[in-house]
């Protein structure tokens, strides 16, 4: 029960998103970037202080996605989260940031997503200028419904090395698109200059509109 009591009822536990119904630590009075700044600010802290890649995960990050200067990473979690958590966030809702971020000038955009129908739709229906800004890391274990990906891997070592690489790749980019996602918010923890560069689809205490409009006035004021 220690894991559950940290993930859900300790206040000074970082979190991707609200797990719970006690009032004061969940704080639905307050719109969510506020709740969740303090807790990406901290988590950042401990990230910087404890954790450490190696070299050969240093590496991978750079394959995965070597041109980082003014690029855009997306996070999309597909697979699993449709039945863990109630749906995922199409393909298309990401299409007008890919697409708005080209349009003002930004260079290579580095997708981790853990479906393999994500990369074949981007690949064939992306158009070419948006696509050929589409990088994303190679040979990895995908999934083509929803099984998620660290279950078809030939290892948990090797399913943990494929996040870890999304993880620390992400975490290089200018800015962030992505939803409620424990690796996307360990890339944020990782580069702390992404709480204000990052747009969560799935915040609800936002309209579309009004997450589109936060996003261009980041790209734009660059």
């Amino acid at each position: 029960m220690i894991a559950p009591g940290i993930h859900s009822q300790s206040p000074w536990a970082p979190m991707a998103w609200r797990v719970g119904d006690i009032e004061y630590i969940f704080r639905r009075d307050l719109d969510f970037d506020v709740w969740i700044e303090p807790k990406r600010r901290n988590a950042a802290k401990l990230a910087k202080n404890y954790n450490r890649f190696n070299a050969e995960m240093q590496q991978r990050a750079e394959c995965a996605h070597p041109k980082r200067d003014n690029s855009l990473g997306i996070h999309i979690r597909h697979s699993d989260k449709g039945v863990t958590r109630g749906g995922v966030i199409a393909l298309s809702d990401f299409f007008p940031y890919a697409k708005a971020f080209v349009e003002n000038g930004g260079g290579s955009i580095f997708v981790a997503t853990d479906s393999s129908l994500v990369i074949e739709e981007i690949t064939s229906k992306w158009p070419k200028d948006i696509r050929s800004h589409v990088v994303y890391q190679g040979g990895t274990t995908l999934s083509r419904n929803d099984t998620g990906s660290f279950d078809l891997a030939v290892s948990h070592h090797q399913a943990n090395l494929e996040a870890l690489t999304d993880i620390l790749a992400l975490s290089k980019c200018t800015y962030l698109v992505h939803g409620f996602s424990a690796l996307s918010e360990a890339a944020i923890y990782l580069n702390p200059s992404l709480i204000e560069r990052s747009v969560n689809l799935e915040h609800k205490d936002q309209d579309d509109k009004a997450k589109y409009t936060k996003f261009l006035k980041m790209i734009e004021s660059e």
